[in-house]
Formats: structure tokens, C-alpha cells, sequence
């Protein structure tokens, strides 16, 4: 079956990989990390005998807030849950997410039980589950192909006791037809971005970074790339909003110096990345200039190493969603085009995914009834259905800036996943949360 990808992350969202590992069954399951006191200290978090975690000041349920993990609450008391994360890949992506949700899964009180990867095998993915399910495995974060959640659905129907997640990509239906979302209607909460506005945002910093080193540079004499995925809908969301955005800044994608690289055939790898690009930058010298949307961080590699090959470095910049690629890029002293991410952090994208499994597993929340201030009004599922989506901040990475940002992570997840010095370092410095966009409401 096609293979898929959507974050973050991150990103989630979503994020770049040198090289693909083995296919590693598990990940080992840390020792649970002493829980600090909100300013990063160690000590104990204060237990205020709270019912809920995040609760109204009059001591009742916050729906809105339950799945972020509150320090004056005593996770301890509950039952403590078996918890697993499955996906379809095992790159460098998956990997930085089970490291994510293995922090904080003993901070929830959670049993973690490890991260399986299926090798691009959706039937094997659909294995795992089962098997873990007989192992009395209770709650899971599911990232499969898209086209597999139907499949997901059906099985997890059997089972009312198991309550699940996704990371990567919206749950959706396949449905089709007038009306609906790309991809079909929701079935279950979603936690990321808006995959138009982050296509968009990434070209807004391209017009940026243009207006402030090639200003006297002709639109018409640089090379406009976006890297897109045409079988996963969420990804070539942002290829669409990329367009949209060169197009609202007066800039014209009908001539022959814009591109669209289709990465679906050749994978959402580096390697996959490079065999696409490089007929494009390589057959077209007549371009000494060229900005590039990356969509994740291995396909802006791919890019950059293609431009560094051409000696265009220089005159060139790279742009991605996610980060974590071009984080341990710059880590290793790298100077190449890939300039900027857009990115939120792997703990604080997995922290509401694992600690919304973890309401419903209490009790406290479901599917239709967590962050019901995040409903948007055409796009909550099927008729009858009151579906979310969370969003999550995002931050922009610089090549050359990028270290306080990562180092507040830490401080907020009482993590220790970077070893920067960033002396006067707050949690005021950045937020968790934003407000719910004007467009969730009905106009």
C-alpha cells in the first residue's frame, strides 16, 4: 500500500532523517524521569488532591486543558495503563516521536510497552495491533498509511475498552464527494497544523529571506521549487498552500521557472528526495537562484545537497516543516541552504496526543467531548459527530538561532533531550498554547 506521512511536527511535525535506521521492533522503555516542580527544578510536584488534572477553579472538569499534564496533580492514584505506538515507518521521524511519547509516558503514569514499526506492511500494521491488544495493551498512538484507518476503526469497534490516538495525518474516513475535507470525514481527534497555512507560511519566509539577500534578483530568474507528496492529502495541502501564497504576493507560478516535484513514487526519504529533485535543479543552469518549499526535512535536504552540488548554495534557501533533521544538521556545524523550520517541539506535540488517551482511558473525556473550544464548524466528522482538532504553536528555527527555543522545550517537559547553554531561560519565553483560530467558527 502507498506510503504516508504528515507534522508537525512536526511536526511535528514531521521531520528530516540522514539516513533510515533498521527496522527496530521497540524501543526500549527509559527509567520514568524524576517529575520536576513547574520551574525545572527537582522537586517533588506539589499534590493539591485535584480530581482532574487542570481543574476549574470551582474543582470540576476542564475539557479543554485535561490532556496537558499538570504537576499539582497525583497521576499515581489512577490505574496505570499499558501504552504503545505503531507506525507504518521507522526513519528518524517515527523514532524522535516514540522517544517523545517514552518521556512521557511514566509522567502520566503509563506502562510504556514500546514503539513497532511495520516496514511500510499495513497488514503487519494491522498484526501489531491485534497482537498488542491480546497483550492487554490499552491505549495507543496509531500513525498508519491514511488509507488504513478505516481498517483501524473496524478493529478498535471490538474492542471498547481500547482508546487510541493518531500523530502524522487526521483520522479520516476516505469519503469523498461535495462538502467534504480532503481526505473524508473525521473519526477520531487530531493534534498538529493547518497544512495549508504551513505550505503558505513556508513561502512567505522564502519572500523573506528573497527580499532581504536577492532583492534586486527578478522573480522571473529564480528557480521556485515546492517538494510535494500527491498521495497523502495533509502534505499536498501545503503544496496548495504554497502556491496560493507565491500567488498572493504577485508572483506567477504558470511560467516555466516555478516547479512542483512529486516525491510520491520515489518516498519521503532522503534518497527519495534526491532522485526527485535532482533532474530539476541539475537539467535548469539557467537558474543561479532557487527557493525551495521542502515539505519535511528530508526532502529539503535533498534539495540542498542537489543546489551545494550545483555551487548555488550561496544564492539559495530551503525551507521545511518539521526540524528535527535540519536540528541535528546544524548540530554537526553544517552551512548549507536549508535556512529555516517551521517547528514545534516533539514533547510538546506528544504530550496532549498521549495525555488525551490518557482521559479516555479515565474516563474524564471522549472523542467528541475533549477541546470542544477546537470543533471547527465544517470539519468535525461525520453528520451527528463534534470532532476536534487541537492546534499547536509553531516556531520559526534559524540556522543560526535555534538553540533557546529547544532548551525551553526541555524546561517545559521536564526533559533533558538537549545539552545547549542558554543562560536566563523562562518558561514565560515561549507558550504551549494558542488561541483557536477566527475560522473554526461559522461564519
Amino acid at each position: 500500500m502507498k506510503k504516508v506521512l504528515a507534522l508537525l511536527l512536526a511536526l511535528t511535525m514531521a521531520v528530516a532523517l540522514f539516513a533510515c535506521k533498521p527496522a527496530d521492533k521497540t524501543t526500549p522503555t527509559p527509567d520514568a524521569p524524576v517529575t520536576a516542580a513547574p520551574d525545572g527544578d527537582d522537586t517533588p510536584p506539589v499534590t493539591t488532591g485535584k480530581a482532574y488534572p487542570h481543574a476549574n477553579a470551582d474543582g470540576s472538569l476542564n475539557l479543554n486543558t485535561v490532556a496537558h499534564y499538570d504537576p499539582e496533580y497525583d497521576y499515581t492514584q489512577n490505574e496505570k495503563f499499558k501504552v504503545a505506538y505503531l507506525a507504518t515507518e521507522n526513519s528518524f521521524l517515527y523514532q524522535m516521536a516514540a522517544d517523545a511519547y517514552a518521556h512521557w509516558a511514566p509522567i502520566f503514569n503509563l506502562d510504556w510497552q514500546g514503539f513497532q514499526a511495520a516496514n511500510s506492511d499495513s497488514d503487519l500494521f494491522l498484526t501489531n495491533l491485534r497482537n498488542l491488544i491480546d497483550q492487554g495493551v490499552k491505549g495507543f498512538v496509531l500513525d498508519p498509511d491514511t488509507t488504513v484507518f478505516p481498517a483501524i476503526l473496524e478493529i478498535l469497534e471490538q474492542y471498547p475498552d481500547v482508546q487510541w490516538m493518531s500523530q502524522m495525518a487526521p483520522p479520516r474516513d476516505g469519503a469523498s464527494g461535495a462538502g467534504l475535507p480532503i481526505g473524508g470525514n473525521l473519526i477520531n481527534p487530531y493534534v498538529g497544523f493547518d497544512n495549508f497555512d504551513a505550505g503558505a507560511q513556508q513561502i512567505y519566509k522564502l519572500i523573506e529571506w528573497k527580499e532581504a539577500n536577492l532583492k534586486d534578483v527578478p522573480y522571473e530568474e529564480i528557480g521556485l521549487l515546492s517538494m510535494g507528496f500527491s498521495t497523502s492529502p495533509p502534505l499536498q495541502e501545503r503544496v496548495i498552500g504554497a502556491k496560493a501564497a507565491w500567488e498572493s504576493k504577485g508572483v506567477k507560478t504558470d511560467g516555466p521557472n516555478y516547479f512542483e516535484v512529486d516525491t510520491a513514487s520515489a518516498g519521503l526519504t532522503l534518497n527519495g528526495g534526491l532522485e526527485a529533485v535532482t533532474p530539476v535543479i541539475s537539467t535548469h543552469g539557467e537558474y543561479k537562484y532557487w527557493l525551495v518549499m521542502g515539505l519535511i526535512d528530508d526532502l529539503g535536504q535533498a534539495a540542498a545537497q542537489v543546489i551545494d552540488q550545483q555551487g548555488l548554495t550561496d544564492s539559495s534557501c530551503v525551507v521545511t516543516f518539521g526540524g528535527s533533521g535540519f536540528i541535528a544538521m546544524w548540530d554537526g556545524g553544517a552551512k548549507n541552504a536549508c535556512r529555516y523550520a517551521l517547528y514545534t517541539a516533539n514533547n510538546l506535540y506528544s504530550e496532549p496526543i498521549l495525555g488525551a488517551v490518557y482521559a479516555y482511558l479515565m474516563g474524564w473525556a471522549t472523542p467528541d467531548t475533549i477541546w470542544p473550544e477546537w470543533v471547527k464548524w465544517d470539519d468535525k466528522g461525520a453528520e451527528g459527530r463534534s470532532i476536534p482538532q487541537l492546534r499547536l504553536p509553531t516556531v520559526w528555527l534559524e540556522q543560526d538561532d535555534y538553540k533557546h527555543y529547544l532548551e525551553w522545550s526541555d524546561l517545559y517537559a521536564k526533559a533533558n533531550e538537549y545539552n545547549y547553554d542558554v543562560p536566563g531561560l523562562t518558561l514565560d519565553d515561549y507558550s504551549a498554547f494558542i488561541p483557536v483560530p477566527a475560522d473554526f467558527a461559522k461564519p
